[in-house]
């Protein structure tokens, strides 16, 4: 009887959502119809709840990294990969959009990385890859963790670059918890790279910062001032 009375709204919750999409419904009655199809034969309407109090918002939701999502009561494997899988097709999506985009402006720059970014909690090194004509030929994450030197393989860099054949590279990481302002650290290790890779063919043209909702070009704040990169 259990099954049935279950079955029966979710049937009624699906055939809602067809025919009106978004409107009138709140996130939990989102997350709610979700989740059927990565728990089966259960109530997920606690399970919503118990998502957006643990993560605030439907976009914590969809930035949580997986082991936190498993840690939700009442979460199963297919249910974590299916709201994890939602923010790579997201970040795909925005990749297929832009690929061949001329990149030719501080605001379209920090616009494409602002979406990449959306839903990311770590701190993540991305690398854009363009053309001559500073058309998008690939995105890359290259790293995580802060761009220091450590942590940034200089090799790995150039070896995606001539594989997309490009020698042109705009760099970009967030602060998850923090605001988009360059530290000393990110405008050393932004002069520094950029020596390195000229020196291998290829210009870092920017570096794009991603905190606290905004985006700042490091190009843009002077940083590549006295630099000789074009």
């Amino acid at each position: 009887m259990a099954d049935s009375i279950h079955q029966g709204h979710r049937k009624r919750m699906r055939e809602r959502f067809l025919k009106t999409s978004l409107n009138g419904y709140q996130p939990h009655e989102l997350l709610e119809i979700l989740l059927y199809y990565g728990i089966p034969r259960v109530d997920t309407n606690p399970i919503a709840h118990e998502l957006l109090n643990t993560f605030g918002s439907l976009r914590g939701v969809l930035s949580a990294e997986p082991d936190q999502l498993k840690r939700v009561r009442g979460m199963t494997e297919p249910a974590v990969c299916l709201i994890t899988l939602l923010r790579a097709m997201y970040e795909y999506d925005i990749a297929e959009q832009n690929t061949g985009k001329e990149l030719a402006s501080f605001a379209t720059i920090c616009d494409y990385f602002a979406e990449l970014y959306r839903f990311e909690q770590r701190e993540v090194v991305r690398a854009a890859f363009l053309d001559e004509h500073l058309h998008l030929l690939e995105c890359a994450v290259i790293g995580e963790g802060h761009p220091s030197a450590a942590e940034l393989s200089v090799r790995r860099l150039t070896e995606r670059a001539y594989a997309a054949g490009s020698n042109v590279v705009v760099l970009a990481h967030n602060h998850p918890q923090g605001s988009a302002a360059p530290s000393d650290t990110d405008i050393a290790v932004t002069r520094q790279l950029a020596g390195v890779l000229q020196a291998c063919g290829i210009s870092l043209v920017d570096h794009i910062i991603i905190g606290g909702g905004e985006a700042a070009s490091l190009r843009e704040a002077g940083v590549f001032m006295g630099l000789d990169i074009k």
